[in-house]
């Protein structure tokens, strides 16, 4: 059976083609009753209009595109969710692509949102990405960054600015006796694991604790091999960079024996639901998740009404550490009041 056709709706409700077309793309010059026997007419005959025909003529999709990084973080799914509702309410349709953390992927997918046709996108790049995004960019698609940027692209932005929670975290566990820091850092091609490691190293530039630092990628795999050689390295206390790293970090130390928060000082990142299950609850750096998505959104709606938003919006993050627990290392007796900053 093929499928129905304008000309089918307009036979089905009476009216004439013109009519119908206004009528389905919601032209204010149609009465409601007409428009309303022309939505039933589409309805019982289960006509699904022709978003790319209907873009060639007003230039509009009224979609956009969310590229993440990866779909499986449970960080990014959330800001997906958030992305999508905040769109739909502005009439918009999402299309959603994850590159699983590979800069190759994320420039195949930056070419399928641009065949897609859609209005703008919104991305978690990778400094590798730069000649993409900027190619994209010089076409004349509207960008947004969330979470990562790339330095010198002159595109508005929504990022954590996690430097005093993770200045907090370092102080927190160095009060608790902390001697031996592990830190497991993130990628070089994501600008948030240069900038959390280069805030971790300041942090403890100034207190002369000894560190050891495990590279990895924002992968749940990299969280547990990173905290099992930090373990075999002697680290007394943890400060996890990622969602999904500290997720492989506390199954490595359940696999061991180790309860974290109560056997090994340790803080992860982001407030996401497999935490809620851990007992004791986990010290975590918790960003604004909420407001980076609907700050994005509304960036992108900006540069679609031909506005011009200001480069970089920046969310503070906030250590959040248990009601009554004190970070201390069970094999140290040392305790002392944890700075904070506002």
């Amino acid at each position: 059976m093929s499928r129905p056709t304008i000309k089918d709706i307009a036979a089905e409700a009476g009216v004439a083609l013109g009519t119908a077309s206004r009528a389905l793309s919601g032209n204010g010059s149609v009465a409601t009753e007409t428009r309303e026997r022309v939505l039933a007419a589409a309805e019982r005959l289960d006509f699904i209009p022709n978003a790319q025909a209907r873009a060639l003529r007003s230039e509009r999709t009224e979609t956009i595109g969310l590229l993440i990084p990866d779909v499986r973080n449970p960080f990014f799914a959330e800001l997906a969710h958030v992305v999508e509702r905040e769109a739909r309410s502005s009439g918009l349709s999402v299309v959603l692509c994850s590159a699983n953390e590979d800069p190759e992927l994320m420039r195949q997918y930056m070419l399928v949102l641009r065949q897609q046709r859609v209005d703008g996108i919104i991305v978690a790049p990778f400094s590798t990405a730069h000649d993409t995004l900027q190619a994209v960019k010089g076409a004349g698609m509207p960008l947004v960054f969330v979470d990562r940027t790339i330095p010198g692209m002159d595109v508005p932005a929504v990022v954590s600015d996690t430097g005093a929670a993770i200045r907090d975290a370092v102080h927190a566990l160095v009060s608790g006796g902390a001697q031996r820091l592990g830190f497991l850092s993130g990628p070089a091609q994501a600008s948030t694991g240069v900038e959390r490691l280069a805030e971790f190293t300041a942090a403890v530039e100034d207190i002369g604790i000894e560190t050891v630092v495990q590279h990895g990628d924002f992968q749940e795999e990299a969280g547990h091999d990173g905290m099992r050689a930090l373990l075999a390295a002697g680290v007394d206390a943890v400060l996890a960079a990622d969602s999904r790293m500290t997720l492989g970090a506390v199954r490595e130390c359940l696999e061991t024996g180790i309860v974290p928060a109560r056997d090994l000082p340790f803080i992860g990142f982001d407030d996401i639901a497999p935490f809620a299950l851990l007992q004791p609850p986990l010290p975590l750096i918790c960003q604004d998740l909420e407001g980076m998505a609907t700050t994005a959104v509304r960036l992108l709606n900006a540069q679609l009404r031909g506005e011009t938003p200001r480069t970089e919006h920046r969310l503070p993050a906030h250590l959040r550490l248990p009601t009554g627990e004190a970070l201390t290392n069970p094999s140290t007796s040392t305790e002392a009041e944890v700075p904070h900053h506002d």
